[in-house]
C-alpha cells in the first residue's frame, strides 16, 4: 500500500469509490441478504455467514489460498498421544478490545462450543473434542473423543478463538451482536439489509496485512450484484455468473478471474417416501443432463461429478464415473420402483442456483416427477434448513439445492455437512451411510484416511444419495485496477482474498 499525504487522503475522503492502488476502502457483494450470524459461537453454520467470521476472528491454524494447512493463532502443533493434539499458542496477540490472547481464551471458545446450551452452530463439526487442557499460558493440548483424520482441518475454519472477559462482560447476546476476534478486521456496524462494515486491524499479528483500512460486505441481490459493479457501487462481485463474464469484461475498466474451486451445486434429497427408494434415486440421476446444467449455471465453465468428491479434493475417488444423460432409462427405473405415473416433491433452492434448479425441474418433469420449487437467498436457506432444524424445526420438504464450498480440503467435510444423520444441514438418514463416515473419521494415518474417504465416496454414488451435478470454476468480476494474490481452491471467500488485495 501506498503511503499517502495530507491531500491524497482529503481526496480519498470526497471520492467513497474505490481505486485500491490509491485508496484504502474495498466494497465487495458477497451475498445477497442478510448473513444469519457473524460469529463462530452464533447458532449460523453456513456459508456467507463464515465468510464474514473468518475476516474478524482467527482459528488456531489456517489454510492458505491452495489448500494448505499454515499457522494461525498456533505456531505449531503435534500429536503427542493417540488422540491428543499440543499446540504452541502465539505470544503477543491481543483481541480488538485488548485483551490478550493465551491459552485461557482457547479452552473457554471449545468449552463453550461443546455446551449445548449455547446451541452453536459448529458444535457438530466440533464434536470429537473431549477436553482442552492449560499447559501454560501459551501451549494447551487439546484431548479428541476418538481419533480424528480431519481434526486439524476442522480446526482451520470453525474453531475461531473468542475472547472470554469481553463475553463475561457482555454476555452472548451482546457478543454475537457486536464481535470481537483477533483477526485482519474489526466489527465496526452491521446496517440490516444494505451492509457489514470492518475496518482495519492495525495491531494484527500478520506483518502486512490487512493493505485496507476499511471492508464493506454491501448486501446487494445476486441479479443486481454485475450492474452494481459495472455503475461503480462496488469494487468487487465474488459470485458473478459466467454467463456475465462477456459482459464485464467488454468493459475496459473491469475485468474478470476464474479457478476451478472446491465448490458444488449441492442437490440433497430426504430418503422418505418415493425417495427413500435407491433405484428412484438413481432414476432422478440418470434423468439430469449435467452438460445442460454446465451449460445454463455454469456458461460452460465446469465438470460434471460422480458423486460429492471433486478434482483437487482429498478422498476423491478416481474410479467411479458420472450418470449418463439417459431419460429412458430413467422411466424404466421408475416404472420398475412403482412409480411409472410419478410422484411430486417439494424443493428449496437459492435464488442464485435459480437456471441449474429450472432445469432440474424441466429434466424431471420428463420423466413425470413434479418439482415445487421455491427460490430463496442463500441466507434465508440457511436460516431455514440449518437454523430451522437446529431449533427443532426441519425443513418440511424433500429437496433442497445450495452452492456450497469446502473450505477445509477434505471431502469428509462435506460427508458429514450434507449426508451425515447428525448434521444440521442433512435431509437423510442412512445408518450404514454414517458407519462409513465415521470409520473414515477414526483410521490413524492418512493413507488409510485417504483409502476410506474414497469408500465414502462411492457408497455415495451407488447409493444415488444426492442428485449430483457439477464443480464449478468461481468467477469473480473486479475493476481492473484491483490485484488480488487468487481465488482460493476451497471456494471460501476468506481473509486471505481481502487482506491482500492492493
Amino acid at each position: 500500500m501506498k503511503k499517502f499525504g495530507y491531500w491524497s487522503f482529503s481526496l480519498i475522503v470526497l471520492f467513497c469509490w474505490v481505486n485500491i492502488a490509491h485508496a484504502k476502502t474495498l466494497n465487495v457483494v458477497c451475498f445477497g441478504a442478510d448473513v444469519p450470524g457473524i460469529t463462530s459461537l452464533d447458532q449460523s453454520f453456513d456459508p456467507d455467514s463464515y465468510t464474514v467470521i473468518t475476516q474478524i476472528f482467527d482459528s488456531l491454524v489456517h489454510l492458505d489460498l491452495d489448500g494448505k494447512r499454515i499457522p494461525g493463532l498456533a505456531t505449531s502443533w503435534k500429536l503427542v498421544y493417540d488422540k491428543t493434539y499440543e499446540f504452541d499458542l502465539r505470544k503477543g496477540v491481543k483481541f480488538h478490545n485488548g485483551e490478550d490472547f493465551d491459552a485461557s481464551a482457547v479452552k473457554f471458545t471449545y468449552e463453550k462450543v461443546a455446551d449445548p446450551a449455547a446451541k452453536t452452530g459448529n458444535a457438530w463439526i466440533l464434536n470429537t473434542i473431549q477436553e482442552v487442557k492449560i499447559v501454560d499460558p501459551y501451549k494447551v493440548q487439546i484431548k479428541l473423543k476418538q481419533p480424528d483424520g480431519m481434526f486439524l482441518f476442522r480446526l482451520s475454519m470453525f474453531g475461531s478463538i473468542a475472547p472470554p472477559k469481553y463475553i463475561q462482560q457482555v454476555g452472548m447476546d451482546g457478543f454475537n451482536k457486536k464481535p470481537v476476534g483477533t483477526g485482519p478486521f474489526k466489527f465496526v456496524e452491521w446496517e440490516k439489509g444494505k451492509k457489514i462494515v470492518l475496518e482495519k486491524n492495525p495491531n494484527y499479528w500478520q506483518a502486512g496485512m490487512p493493505s485496507v483500512d476499511q471492508l464493506i460486505f454491501d448486501i446487494i441481490p445476486a441479479d443486481q450484484s454485475v450492474d452494481a459493479l459495472l455503475s461503480g457501487k462496488v469494487d468487487l462481485v465474488t459470485n458473478i455468473n459466467p454467463k456475465d463474464m462477456e459482459k464485464i469484461n467488454a468493459n475496459p475498466k473491469y475485468k474478470t478471474m476464474k479457478r476451478l474451486v472446491l465448490q458444488g451445486y449441492w442437490v440433497m434429497l430426504k430418503n422418505k417416501g418415493p425417495l427413500a427408494n435407491v433405484t428412484v434415486r438413481k432414476a432422478l440421476n440418470y434423468a439430469v443432463n449435467k452438460d445442460n446444467l454446465i451449460k445454463v449455471q455454469g456458461g460452460g465453465l465446469g465438470l460434471p461429478l460422480a458423486s460429492l468428491g471433486k478434482k483437487g479434493e482429498l478422498g476423491k475417488n478416481n474410479e467411479i464415473t458420472p450418470y449418463p444423460y439417459d431419460v429412458a432409462k430413467a422411466k424404466s427405473l421408475l416404472a420398475e420402483a412403482g412409480y411409472a405415473n410419478g410422484f411430486t416433491i417439494k424443493a428449496l433452492s437459492i435464488k442464485e442456483a435459480a437456471p441449474l434448479s429450472q432445469a432440474i425441474v424441466d429434466d424431471l418433469a420428463k420423466i413425470g416427477v413434479k418439482v415445487d420449487m421455491e427460490l430463496v437467498s442463500r441466507p434465508e436457506w440457511a436460516k431455514r434448513v440449518v437454523v430451522a432444524r437446529m431449533q427443532g424445526n426441519p425443513y418440511p420438504g424433500d429437496m433442497t439445492i445450495n452452492l456450497v464450498d469446502n473450505p477445509i480440503v477434505d471431502l469428509d467435510f462435506h460427508a458429514g455437512l450434507f449426508l451425515a444423520s447428525s448434521s444440521p444441514w442433512s435431509l437423510i438418514n442412512d445408518p450404514e451411510y454414517d458407519k462409513k463416515f465415521t470409520w473414515s473419521l477414526l483410521v490413524p494415518s492418512l493413507g488409510e484416511h485417504l483409502a476410506a474417504l474414497q469408500q465414502v465416496d462411492k457408497y455415495i454414488h451407488d447409493n444415488a444419495m444426492m442428485i449430483f451435478t457439477f464443480q464449478p470454476e468461481r468467477v469473480f468480476g473486479l475493476k481492473k485496477e484491483i490485484t488480488i494474490p487468487n481465488i482460493g481452491l476451497t471456494g471460501h471467500d476468506d481473509y486471505f482474498v481481502f487482506s491482500q488485495a492492493n
